[in-house]
């Protein structure tokens, strides 16, 4: 008999923080790429709603395919599937080089730095890590009849 784990509440915020960074990075790699695309085209000044370089930057064309998969893994984490552990820990990870890249710069940002740290501290804990343990299937627990 299969034994269903309550989410943690720690697992629960990481879930909506991974939600809402993610819908807060839609509307501003959306943003960036409007803006990236009329700034070709001569219809703007360079840099008259973001601040724009002359091309298009890793760092912006990475911001909507992780951002999208962070609401993926927001999903995978509220209904605690073992892959959205191990997703969300290779993101934090993306996320901690990029913020390194940017400290490296001049242009820290802290928090950001701080809070996937605690993500990453957080999901390490053990009992964090035994609610995202696969499940057996439940016919793989039975014992065959000789073995009992």
């Amino acid at each position: 008999m299969t034994r269903k784990h309550k989410r943690p509440f720690g697992v629960t915020i990481i879930a909506l923080l991974l939600l809402i960074n993610g819908a807060f990075a839609v509307v501003r790699g959306v943003g960036e790429l409007t803006d990236f695309y009329h700034e070709q085209r001569g219809d703007i000044e360079a840099g008259q709603w973001h601040e724009v370089t002359e091309d298009l930057t890793i760092s912006e064309a990475i911001t909507l395919p992780l951002t999208m998969l962070g609401i993926v893994m927001a999903w995978g984490m509220w209904t605690l599937q073992p892959r959205a552990w191990f997703l969300t820990m290779g993101l934090q990870g993306i996320y901690l080089a990029v913020q390194l890249y940017h400290y490296t710069r001049g242009h820290a940002s802290y928090v950001e730095m701080f809070t996937s740290l605690a993500i990453v501290f957080y999901l390490n804990q053990r009992d964090v890590q035994i609610v995202f343990r696969k499940q057996p299937h439940p016919a793989a627990m039975r014992q065959a009849p000789d073995e009992r």
